[in-house]
């Protein structure tokens, strides 16, 4: 068959509502749990700070994380719109 019989018959096809297709996404939501990225870095992030609420990769990103200032805390929180009033 060439492309055109192809292109074609894939049009054709009927699928239930239900079947995501490109001309319909909807879809059931997904049962994964949603991904949590670094703040600062854009890596995984494995761990919270409890203080501030910003997301970090390791240990490193977290001694970064205790010199922020206020200010820009609630930057990198607005950034991913998380932004919480700090005490």
């Amino acid at each position: 068959k060439n492309l055109k019989q192809i292109l074609t018959m894939e049009r054709d096809k009927v699928y239930a509502l239900d079947v995501p297709t490109y001309e319909n996404i909807e879809c059931a939501p997904s049962v994964l749990p949603q991904k949590k990225y670094c703040d600062i870095t854009g890596l995984n992030a494995k761990y919270t700070d409890p203080k501030t609420g910003l997301r970090y990769h390791n240990a490193e990103i977290y001694q970064f994380i205790r010199t922020l200032g206020v200010p820009n805390v609630q930057a990198y929180l607005a950034s991913r719109n998380a932004a919480v009033v700090l005490k």
